[in-house]
């Protein structure tokens, strides 16, 4: 049996509402919201692609949010406190008395200019799809303050989802000290002390920061594009992108010519797109 049509826009160009040189920030989620008019959640780890016109004369860098363990889990505890905290005030609005299109929507952190997916009319003129509720998501704290979570650095209005993660804890040594004596260490004749001490020392810390998680340091650079001569890479591949969101720097810090851009998302079975869910 052939397989059923999904009919999904997974690629385009892109373009900013206000004009900059400088860099931009492509939040996917949006992007196939838009395109495809329906609601695509942000917190999936989106397959992408960045490509750049073959004539193309710039160069870009591309980032994205590091798909470890530790961004998982901090966006997962920081869905947690948002469902504490909304919990009385959603056990009250029942069913269509909540929006229809909310989701849990967090802050890239970046201060870069967020851009749209363009489509074309009947001339070829592009035009810039703009329009969406994109609101991120609101929590009260306990001095009444209505708050956001951000991937970015803390503020009096905003939760650093990492920094707050950090205080879950640390690893600890294991074992926490060395034993000193072997059980039965005078029965075997070739009992070894300083192996027994090896054995308990060498590899009790972890393999990495036991007393923080990177919160300042969440991004990764993926790769760069574009080029001159024969080293030239036009595309970054398709890539794992938490959030949805995706960075990109112009190599030398300005570029006339943003729209040499292209992304992508590759197929998959979230609404015709890879994006596994960051949430369970």
């Amino acid at each position: 049996m052939a397989k059923k049509l999904y009919p999904v826009v997974r690629h385009g160009k892109l373009d900013t509402a206000s004009p900059t040189s400088g860099e931009i920030i492509v939040p996917i989620d949006q992007f196939l919201s838009k395109t495809n008019r329906r609601l695509y959640r942000q917190a999936r780890c989106y397959s992408v692609k960045i490509s750049l016109d073959q004539d193309s004369n710039e160069k870009f860098q591309v980032y994205a949010l590091a798909n470890n363990w530790m961004n998982h889990r901090a966006l997962k505890m920081a869905y947690d406190m948002y469902l504490e905290n909304s919990s009385d005030e959603r056990a009250r609005l029942k069913g269509t008395a909540q929006a229809r299109w909310q989701d849990f929507r967090v802050l890239s952190g970046s201060v870069a200019t967020v851009t749209n997916p363009v489509q074309y009319d009947v001339n070829f003129v592009p035009v810039q799809l703009t329009a969406g509720d994109f609101q991120a998501t609101l929590v009260v704290d306990a001095g009444n303050v209505a708050r956001n979570f951000s991937w970015g650095t803390p503020t009096s209005i905003q939760y650093g989802i990492l920094q707050e993660y950090d205080k879950a804890g640390n690893a600890n040594t294991s074992p926490s000290s060395s034993t000193g004596d072997m059980p039965y260490d005078n029965l075997m004749s070739d009992d070894d002390a300083t192996m027994a001490t090896a054995l308990q020392t060498r590899g009790d810390n972890p393999p990495y920061d036991a007393n923080g998680v990177g919160a300042a340091s969440p991004w990764v650079r993926i790769a760069q594009i574009g080029g001159t001569g024969t080293a030239q890479q036009l595309s970054t591949g398709f890539f794992e992108a938490p959030c949805g969101f995706v960075l990109i720097v112009p190599v030398g810090g300005t570029s006339d010519n943003l729209n040499d851009l292209s992304w992508e998302v590759q197929s998959g079975d979230y609404k015709g797109v890879k994006a596994p869910s960051l949430l369970e």
